[in-house]
C-alpha cells in the first residue's frame, strides 16, 4: 500500500543514489523536478515495475530521469507531436538507455493499449481534465500499479478534482516530503529560480507537484471519469456566464 508515511521512508533510503544519478542529468526549464522524481521512485518502492509507461515526453526531462534511477524499467514513452523541434532534443539525450522506447501517437488511445496490469503511469500531457479521465480510463480498464500526474499544483483543475472526488491522493508538495528534499531543486532553482520555492503565499503550491493515484481494486474509476466529463461541462459553462456577464455592455 502506497502512504505518505511509505514514501518517506523508500525516499530516505534511496535519496543518496538518486542524487548521484541526477547529478549528471542537466535540468530542463520547466521540466519535472528532481525532488518530484524521487517522490515518483520512493512511491514506487521496492518492487518495480516492469514498465513504466510516460505520456508527454517534449525534451525528455522525466524520460531521462526515469531511465536513469530505473535501469530495470522498460519505458514507453508517447509524445503526440513527431515534428515538434523538441523530438531530436529528447531522442539524443535518449540515445544512451536501452530500456528506453521512444513512441508518437495520441495519448489518450495509445496509454490504454499499451497499460498491462502492475505497470506505474506518468502523465505529463494532455493536461486538466483531459489527463484526469485518461488516468481514470487506464485505472479502470488497466489495473496499474499506479498512475502519477504532473502539473497538479494547487488551484489546478486536476488537483481541484482529485481533492473533492478522491481524497486519497498523495502530493509531491506534503509538507513532511518538500521539508526533507527540497534541496534536490537547487539545479532547478539556478535555472529558473520561481520553479521550487518555499516561500510562496498560501494557495501555492512547491513547484509544480506530481500527484500519485495508488490503485485501488474497490474504486470505481469508470465513475470517476464519466465524472470528470460532467464537471468540464459545468466548468466551461460557468465560465462563460462569467466572461458574458464582465464584459462591457
Amino acid at each position: 500500500m502506497i502512504t505518505l508515511d511509505s514514501i518517506l521512508a523508500q525516499a530516505a533510503a534511496r535519496v543518496d543514489t538518486f542524487a548521484r544519478t541526477a547529478a549528471d542529468i542537466p535540468y530542463e526549464r520547466k521540466g519535472v523536478l528532481y525532488s518530484e522524481m524521487l517522490f515518483l521512485q520512493a512511491a514506487l518502492g521496492d518492487a518495480l515495475p516492469p514498465r513504466l509507461v510516460e505520456s508527454g515526453r517534449a525534451r525528455g526531462q522525466s524520460t531521462h530521469l526515469l531511465a536513469a534511477c530505473l535501469p530495470g524499467t522498460q519505458i514507453l514513452s508517447v509524445e503526440h507531436d513527431p515534428d515538434s523541434p523538441d523530438v531530436p532534443v529528447a531522442a539524443a539525450r535518449l540515445a544512451p538507455f536501452s530500456n528506453v522506447k521512444l513512441l508518437f501517437g495520441d495519448s489518450m488511445v495509445m496509454v490504454p493499449e499499451l497499460v498491462q496490469p502492475g505497470d506505474a503511469v506518468l502523465i505529463d500531457g494532455p493536461k486538466g481534465y483531459r489527463a484526469l479521465r485518461l488516468a481514470f480510463d487506464v485505472l479502470a480498464r488497466c489495473r496499474p500499479r499506479a498512475v502519477f500526474i504532473h502539473d497538479c499544483g494547487l488551484g489546478s483543475e486536476e488537483r481541484t478534482f482529485l481533492d473533492r472526488h478522491l481524497p486519497g491522493t498523495l502530493y509531491s508538495d506534503a509538507r513532511a516530503y518538500i521539508e526533507r528534499y527540497a534541496f534536490l531543486d537547487e539545479p532547478c532553482r539556478a535555472v529558473h529560480p520561481d520553479s521550487a520555492r518555499l516561500d510562496h503565499e498560501a494557495g501555492r503550491s512547491y513547484g509544480p507537484t506530481v500527484a500519485c493515484l495508488p490503485f485501488d481494486p474497490q474504486r470505481d474509476y469508470a465513475s470517476l471519469r464519466r465524472r470528470t466529463r460532467v464537471t468540464a461541462l459545468s466548468d466551461r459553462i460557468s465560465n462563460g456566464i462569467r466572461r458574458r456577464l464582465g464584459s462591457p455592455g
